[in-house]
């Protein structure tokens, strides 16, 4: 009888802790979403771009100027002319990047639709350095 004991209260252990196990697993929510790496080439005059659909979520952009002049990367809904989104102090954009550099934007788009990266240097953007891609819902 003293055995039979000890395995009911190891049964009932096991099944208490799988019940803790699975309880909190469920506290831990939905995953966030998966972090969408972008990347992007400068170069004299343009802008390119490895993926132009997206899907909405947090993003991450690596820009890489291949050129011989300093460009810079803006962030913005398509047909916008220098008009960076700003959240807590900070815009959409990627300052002064200089020839051979590399640079990061992180942000996170949460709206599908259109938008476009561009250099406003002085001359960059009327000389065509604009890019479009899509947000798709996640």
């Amino acid at each position: 009888m003293n055995a039979h004991f000890t395995t009911r209260a190891h049964r009932l252990s096991l099944i208490l802790l799988l019940v803790i196990g699975v309880t909190a697993l469920a506290a831990c929510g939905p995953k966030a979403p998966a972090v969408t790496e972008v990347q992007v080439t400068l170069n004299e005059y343009t802008i390119t771009m490895d993926k132009t659909s997206i899907p909405a979520g947090p993003v991450k952009f690596v820009f890489n100027n291949t050129g011989s002049l300093t460009h810079e990367a803006v962030l913005e809904p398509a047909g916008a002319h220098d008009e960076p989104f700003s959240l807590d102090g900070k815009e959409s954009e990627a300052e002064e990047i200089e020839a051979g550099q590399s640079a990061t934007l992180e942000w996170t788009i949460d709206t599908p639709g259109d938008y476009q990266l561009a250099c406003y240097i002085e001359g960059h953007f009327e000389q065509g350095m604009v890019t479009t891609f899509t947000v798709t819902a996640p």
